[in-house]
């Protein structure tokens, strides 16, 4: 016998397997497995009971498929796809990919490079001659080692001043907005282009423009034409942000996170980035994503040859290998053999693709509740594809002490703290980042003096992490104490002398103290 135990916590669910709609409390069901029993309904079982579990444990909401030797063994809807008003997903619901659209922001290049429209190895000032930067290609960009610093910081910075000054009405930016933003700040390359790999969302924003400048429409109606069309991904678009509901794609699904307190939802869904693509931008379906995954094992979009490469590893200036290819990152499947794939998170939601290309398997994973928990429930996907032993996911610390000082206070959720972590360690993710955001959180929250007591902890936990001290500093200075925030942001700069805005923290204070001497 197997149990599979799924809650509806007041809201309706809808499971896969011609489960009914239900709500308002928790379902116990439980299956004999007989002899007879198919070896696709024991691989569709196993994924479902899983996913019911994580689902049941607040650590999914959304979507997966299966597929293994070239055949669909499982796919599932999870959970709920809008939170006002409540709205089950469904197969075909539609979920942002997020970064999972750096592959097909390649496959445009490589497309046009096929076509003989650019070369990878072209400047990209052909292109976008108003970027202040020499020496950087089309290659540099696919390969993330242009050095392009990364545009979200430059945004946070300008684009409020911008509304305010200019154009009150525009709540979306998009491409051109930063294009021409990096054309007025020019902020500095982090290194010589090839010299190092380091991720940049910046780049496929401009790979994005060269693909519409080089082919004359905009880089979703190219898209549409050349990939999504070919491959008949009719649910698949590079979507025109809209804040409301959408008459032109009615199985959207809208991104959301769950409270402190564990029980209230917030959409997530709004950015004022939402506009812009090729880092991101794509709306998608699980059904739209195998096509995908189907089309890339022929010729129809591009050659053999140059779809190799997108597979291929890049290569620094001094020789050293990164395991990342055209928007796919390479690694080995369990048996040793070729695989690629790319995660994605924006606004709330989190995707995943995950290819065995020389064993025709595939994994697609769609959320939409802002879970921290994506390698927690893709890797386990990845073990049972090779029926190996699975691990549950380990619980947040962050939310388990988050509910904790919700409904508490701080002391007893740092006692809740030390006790799971002296008595539990195995059951929850006490990593660093946990605390790190529980923090951030607060002082969103305005919870100043619970956001310094969770900065202290992690700080304490972890003495020789630059980035804790850093967050204390800035609980520290929040509170008003620039004395103490300064002595943590000097630990942390001395510990990673490259936090340039930590720098930039210590000069503030050091001339906000020097001010309030001389007065």
């Amino acid at each position: 016998m197997q149990t599979i135990i799924f809650k509806a916590d007041n809201m309706k669910l809808f499971k896969f397997n011609d489960l009914k709609l239900i709500s308002g409390f928790v379902l116990v069901f439980t299956f004999t497995f007989l002899a007879c029993q198919t070896d696709k309904e024991v691989q569709t079982n196993k994924y479902d009971t899983f996913l019911s579990q994580v689902y049941g444990r607040g650590q999914f909401n959304g979507n997966a498929l299966i597929l293994k030797d070239g055949k669909i063994v499982f796919q599932g809807a999870y959970g709920i796809g809008n939170i006002a008003p409540i709205d089950s997903l469904k197969l075909n619901s539609v979920f942002r990919i997020g970064s999972v659209s750096k592959q097909f922001t390649a496959m445009g290049i490589m497309i046009l490079k096929d076509k003989g429209k650019l070369s990878y190895d072209q400047d990209i000032r052909d292109f976008i001659p108003e970027l202040p930067y020499e020496g950087i290609t089309i290659r540099h960009l696919l390969n993330h080692v242009s050095g392009l610093p990364d545009y979200t910081g430059m945004m946070n910075k300008n684009w409020k001043t911008e509304l305010k000054n200019n154009d009150p009405q525009k709540l979306v930016s998009g491409n051109d907005d930063l294009i021409r933003m990096f054309a007025q700040e020019k902020p500095e390359v982090y290194f010589k282009p090839g010299e190092k790999w380091e991720y940049s969302n910046t780049g496929y924003v401009l790979l994005a423009t060269i693909v519409s400048r080089s082919s004359g429409v905009s880089f979703g109606q190219f898209l549409k034409e050349h990939i999504f069309k070919p491959a008949g991904m009719e649910d698949t678009s590079v979507y025109k942000y809209i804040p409301g509901s959408d008459p032109q794609m009615p199985m959207r699904v809208y991104g959301f996170r769950t409270e402190l307190n564990g029980v209230d939802r917030v959409s997530t869904d709004y950015h004022y980035l939402n506009g812009v693509a090729g880092d991101g931008g794509i709306y998608s379906t699980l059904a739209d994503l195998l096509k995908w995954d189907r089309i890339l094992y022929t010729e129809r979009l591009v050659s053999k040859n140059t779809l190799k490469e997108a597979f291929d590893s890049t290569v620094l200036n001094n020789g050293e290998i990164e395991n990342y290819g055209f928007g796919w990152r390479i690694t080995q499947s369990p048996n040793g053999k070729k695989a690629v794939y790319h995660s994605g998170g924006w606004v709330g939601f989190s995707s995943y693709i995950y290819r065995e290309i020389e064993e025709d398997n595939c994994i697609i994973f769609l959320a939409n509740n802002s879970t921290k928990y994506l390698w927690g429930v893709t890797d386990p996907l990845i073990n049972m594809l090779h029926d190996l032993p699975v691990e549950m996911p380990k619980l947040s610390i962050r939310e388990v002490i988050g509910k904790t000082i919700f409904n508490t206070g701080i002391e007893a959720a740092i006692k809740q703290y030390k006790e799971l972590k002296d008595n539990e360690p195995e059951s929850y993710d006490f990593k660093e980042k946990q605390l790190n955001f529980l923090g951030y959180q607060l002082l969103q929250m305005d919870l100043i003096n619970e956001a310094v007591e969770i900065f202290r902890i992690n700080k304490d936990e972890y003495p020789q992490s630059a980035n804790t001290y850093d967050s204390y500093g800035d609980a520290l200075l929040a509170k008003g104490d620039e004395v103490n925030a300064l002595i943590n942001f000097k630990k942390a700069y001395e510990l990673d002398p490259t936090l340039k805005e930590t720098k930039e923290k210590i000069n503030s204070i050091e001339t906000s103290i020097t001010n309030k001497k001389e007065k």
